[in-house]
């Protein structure tokens, strides 16, 4: 939003870097327009049909992350099982953060201050993210309200852990399926309310996670926040960081921290210095022990390690990935038999694409791994001591 990101009000979160940042913002939106033109290229790119096999192999590779996905929604039984055990993790970490630190909502905090507990609430919150969206689309084809309470159990398990996006990721693909699947019956107004109320809960969060639970404050600043906040500024920090930036190319040195996101970053001096989040707080100043680091939108990394290239790159292929989820999104739900499982399995690949684009989520990448393989042998297992149950299951 280019008319907020140059506005004198910014300096509520800029401060004294103001001037520097409106200075740069208008390179800085030129260079975003441009990687979102990039997109829609690259969505034109997947209609070409060139006989060199390229498009076939796109499409396997492509598939590989649905397939995994449906496997995961093939069992209730196991579904529950694996909530279970999110749950579990989540009381025994939650458990202990607050023994340490009291009743909070921002264990994102307190293991930026102790980072050898960053992995296991990573591995965690990833571990119930990504069970809970599962649980919440077979829900919607089965109606196994089971299912439904288990997601909902580690959604407010989520709430302490002082991330947003955690629990937005939840619901937002489904959310965008079953804005398709509906599309005759929501009105304007329906959608823009609900977005509106999702929003709200969003900033609300932020306020809570800061310790501050009044409602009359929060809408004495909602204005504030929405647009000069923290939620919605991707524009202005990317600005931010160019503006300190000394124009000496990362080198795709933050996307080498990504790929060893395996290894914890007090463990790693290179990961500890390169990592998205650590080179972008340090940048503009900021302790990264204390700090999670900027936003730089889709963008921003692509052309800080290779400049337009980098655009380039990010863009056409999130273009191809968007337009193959949009194709397979649309065949499962606009057919006689809709099936919203199937649907969502293919929007994993836009978390796919997005961890791919900024790195800070890469980890996620290995974790989401892990959970499809540890699922394939656990399945696998099953079908070999209860094979008539097995069987049954799957053709439910």
């Amino acid at each position: 939003m280019l008319p907020f990101a140059r506005n004198d009000l910014n300096a509520i979160v800029l401060g004294r870097d103001l001037g520097a940042v409106v200075e740069v913002v208008p390179k800085v939106f030129l260079i975003t327009l441009f990687g979102y033109f990039t997109i829609v290229l690259g969505g034109e790119l997947w209609r070409l049909k060139l006989g060199l096999g390229i498009r076939k192999m796109t499409i396997s590779v492509l598939e590989i992350g649905p397939a995994c996905s449906r496997m995961l929604m093939a069992s209730r039984n196991f579904l529950m099982l694996q909530s279970m055990l999110g749950l579990l993790l989540q009381a025994l970490l939650l458990s202990f953060y607050f023994s340490q630190n009291g009743f909070g909502f921002d264990l994102r905090q307190y293991t930026l201050a102790h980072p050898e507990l960053r992995p296991v609430a990573l591995l965690i919150s990833t571990y119930s993210v990504v069970i809970a969206s599962h649980c919440v689309a077979r829900y919607y084809d089965t109606k196994e309200r089971v299912l439904l309470i288990s997601a909902l159990a580690l959604t407010f398990g989520l709430l302490f852990f002082g991330s947003r996006s955690n629990i937005l990721t939840i619901y937002i693909n489904f959310f965008l399926c079953y804005l398709i699947l509906r599309r005759s019956r929501i009105g304007l107004f329906r959608l823009a309310t609900t977005i509106f109320v999702i929003v709200l809960f969003g900033l609300y969060l932020g306020s809570v996670r800061a310790g501050k639970y009044s409602l009359m404050q929060f809408f004495e600043v909602l204005v504030a926040l929405l647009f000069y906040g923290n939620t919605f500024s991707d524009l202005r920090d990317f600005s931010w960081v160019y503006s300190h930036w000394n124009h000496v190319s990362w080198g795709g040195k933050t996307y080498l921290a990504a790929i060893g996101a395996f290894v914890p970053r007090f463990a790693s001096e290179f990961r500890d210095t390169w990592g998205l989040g650590v080179v972008t707080a340090t940048t503009v100043g900021f302790d990264p022990h204390v700090h999670p680091g900027l936003r730089p939108g889709v963008f921003g990394e692509g052309y800080f390690n290779f400049s337009w290239i980098g655009v380039t790159v990010i863009g056409l292929m999130l273009g191809v990935i968007y337009k193959r989820v949009d194709l397979d999104v649309k065949k499962a739900l606009i057919s006689p038999h809709p099936s919203m499982m199937r649907a969502f399995a293919s929007t994993m690949l836009l978390g796919v694409a997005g961890a791919l684009a900024i790195t800070a989520g890469f980890s996620g990448l290995y974790i989401l791994t892990l959970i499809y393989v540890f699922s394939w042998v656990f399945l696998q297992v099953l079908h070999l001591v209860a094979p008539r149950q097995f069987a049954s299951t799957q053709a439910s």
